[in-house]
């Protein structure tokens, strides 16, 4: 069973909510939630970004909820703008949250850039 309704809640948000990002109807997340209907890949990808895990972890495919993210993927100026903050970040996060927090982060950048069409 994937995590989609426990991952809803975590976040304390509404089906009605969930639905708003996707562009769906609220029974359309019901039946995600109940495995009624099996949402397409690109809809795995928004949800997982959305709640900020991997894809595998939102379908029930593995248990690690960590997203990861490699410096590698970013384009030179988010890699630039990723050391910045990195740098900043470790001043006041302790060591085992830095990469946590840093995924964060870039994933927020990311899910805003590709739904608000920032420059």
């Amino acid at each position: 069973m994937n995590r989609l309704k426990e991952l809803r809640l975590q976040h304390k948000k509404t089906q009605k909510d969930v639905a708003k990002v996707l562009g769906v109807e609220t029974i359309t997340i019901s039946r995600y939630e109940t495995g009624k209907r099996e949402p397409k890949i690109e809809t795995w990808d928004k949800l997982a970004m959305f709640f900020q895990v991997p894809t595998s972890y939102l379908m029930g495919l593995s248990n690690d909820g960590t997203k990861k993210v490699f410096r590698k993927d970013l384009s030179p100026e988010l890699q630039d703008m990723f050391d910045d903050i990195q740098d900043l970040v470790t001043l006041v996060v302790p060591d085992y949250a830095v990469e946590r927090v840093l995924t964060a982060l870039i994933n927020s950048f990311k899910y805003n850039y590709l739904n608000d069409g920032w420059d």
